[in-house]
């Protein structure tokens, strides 16, 4: 055959093979299913559940539920034939939604609707937002509000600019139940804020409007800071002294001696001296991060307490407890599996706001409760404070 005559029919099996492909349904032809029975309603926070009993139909396939939400869009939920319930979401208003519920089969053929009406109670975002507290912190406002639902909320923080009009200055997403966090960055002057929660559907809350004047904060000089070396402190270093922790470098870790048997065990605890008295606002705890080892693992702390004093001795009773705290993996990957949120987390270090308080300490305790690993000892890279020099003018 001639190279033309090649050229044509590869042209002409190319044509043939160029159908157009249409999607049916798997079953031809089982027409409609019958419709739901003993359809009953229960309204929930922002939701509703439809329960009902199924149509005996070997060609059934799942209850469709088509609605319009209070945004104006138009939604449908399909629930499978192994299950006599459909639950509904999203609604942000108190008021009556109509929905129509339909059967369908495996042809994709639908019953005639059943048409019901439905009154989702109050949504979630403004349960939490009644709860929405904001004050004056070091460095800007602390927020904080009670989420019962353990629903992902995005709270927005806005300024108001020198027109008059605001401006987002801070997204915070959380599914905490308990979220308390603080926004960082502002001059002790007095400052007009405003706050509101949104959810995964769009809602959005009502707003708080505040003016705070956030209050003075420093980092703590670290040129000052020292080893106490209590008696009972497990201060011995596997590599370098204590006073790594308070050296920035990427190498500048420190690591407990594992070898010290009769140390190596939860909770122990080191303590430093700050050198002057200050009102502590936050601090920072960076992980050993050089390599995957330590990264959320091994011997990095997971959870931890700040003691405080201005008389340093072994014995627990002339320290006060300022603050529980728990080192938060991001992703929540099991031990050696690290996302990107991950590693952006570990590079920058873990911030934790101290309670607010208008004690001055010079001396801290860190005490190690667990580790990520595990381990009966405690390795970290750096430790950074931030607040107020007491009596500060």
């Amino acid at each position: 055959m001639t190279k033309i005559g090649n050229i044509i029919l590869v042209a002409s099996l190319l044509m043939g093979s160029c159908q157009e492909i249409v999607h049916e349904p798997l079953v031809q032809g089982t027409g409609a299913p019958g419709v739901l029975r003993n359809v009953e309603i229960e309204n929930l926070p922002g939701a509703a559940k439809i329960s009902y009993t199924l149509p005996e139909d070997q060609f059934f396939l799942y209850v469709l539920a088509e609605f319009t939400d209070n945004n104006g869009r138009k939604k449908s939920v399909k629930s499978s034939s192994f299950k006599n319930y459909l639950l509904l979401e999203g609604f942000g208003q108190e008021r009556e939604y109509g929905v129509s519920l339909y059967t369908v089969s495996r042809s994709e053929d639908k019953s005639d609707p059943i048409n019901v009406k439905i009154s989702p109670l109050k949504a979630p975002v403004h349960i939490a937002f009644e709860t929405l507290d904001v004050i004056a912190t070091f460095g800007g406002p602390a927020i904080g509000y009670v989420n019962e639902s353990g629903a992902e909320y995005v709270t927005r923080t806005l300024l108001k600019n020198e027109q008059g009009g605001w401006e987002e200055y801070d997204r915070h997403y959380s599914s905490a139940k308990e979220n308390r966090y603080a926004v960082r960055g502002f001059l002790p002057e007095p400052t007009s804020f405003a706050f509101y929660l949104t959810d995964k559907w769009g809602n959005c809350s009502d707003t708080l409007y505040r003016d705070l004047t956030p209050l003075y904060e420093e980092e703590l000089d670290k040129s000052l800071w020292a080893d106490e070396a209590l008696i009972d402190d497990f201060n011995e270093p596997l590599y370098s002294p204590l006073y790594q922790l308070w050296t920035p470098g990427s190498n500048t870790y420190f690591f407990q001696d594992r070898n010290l048997l009769e140390k190596a065990h939860m909770p122990n605890w080191v303590t430093i001296d700050f050198g002057r008295e200050y009102v502590l606002g936050r601090m920072r705890y960076n992980q050993v991060s050089h390599s995957n080892t330590w990264r959320f693992s091994s011997c990095s702390p997971r959870l931890f307490e700040i003691w405080g004093t201005n008389h340093p001795t072994p014995n627990w009773d002339d320290w006060t407890l300022l603050g529980e705290f728990e080192s938060i993996k991001p992703s929540g990957l099991p031990t050696g599996q690290l996302s990107d949120d991950d590693l952006r987390v570990n590079a920058q270090g873990e911030d934790f706001d101290m309670p607010i308080s208008s004690d001055s300490y010079r001396y801290i305790r860190f005490k190690t409760l667990e580790t990520w690993g595990g381990l009966g000892y405690m390795c970290m890279l750096e430790l950074t404070f931030w607040g107020q020099q007491a009596n500060r003018q």
